[in-house]
């Protein structure tokens, strides 16, 4: 930390020659750098397909729910998946929807699984929820199955939302 404060520190407070430079620099790279949307999960670490598909998705270089996503993005995709790894291809589907719902920040397993049960089954009706009606039914679905211990707020809902309109990376019905 000594080291990385006595390199900047003088960039930023004195009249270092490389102040014109650096500062216009940092600040462009920050406007430049893509927004974060995606909550990636390591396969192995929920529970979202059987785990000895997850070894076999393993083998196959395939760790991530990003990943697993871009095999399931089209339909002809997710039934060739269903085939080739011997799972149901309804349930294929649902894992689909949930990965699609995780691109959001914030949105999880848990949160994806809920916002299924309370009919929003992809990125498009999130979009389109309204914030405060979509909270009331997160709240009762969440009371009636106890998905998650942390009842989202209205200010997650509508960041959500916000964020579900600005992704355009959504699966193919």
């Amino acid at each position: 930390l000594y080291t990385i404060l006595r390199c900047f520190v003088p960039l930023f407070l004195g009249e270092h020659p490389m102040k014109r430079i650096f500062i216009p620099a940092l600040f462009a790279m920050f406007l430049a750098a893509p927004a974060a949307y995606a909550s990636h999960y390591d396969l192995a670490d929920i529970d979202i397909v059987p785990a000895e598909t997850v070894d076999t998705l393993a083998k196959n270089k395939v760790e991530t729910t990003e990943q697993l996503l871009a095999l399931l993005l089209k339909k002809s995709d997710r039934a060739a998946f269903a085939k080739q790894y011997n799972l149901d291809a309804a349930n294929v589907e649902l894992i689909a929807h949930k990965l699609e719902l995780m691109q959001v920040v914030g949105i999880g397993p848990k949160a994806a699984s809920l916002l299924i049960l309370s009919d929003i089954g992809n990125l498009k009706a999130l979009a389109q929820a309204t914030p405060e009606t979509l909270l009331d039914v997160l709240v009762r679905v969440n009371r009636e199955n106890n998905i998650t211990g942390v009842q989202p707020d209205l200010t997650v809902v509508r960041d959500w939302i916000q964020k579900a309109q600005k992704i355009a990376n959504h699966i193919e019905d």
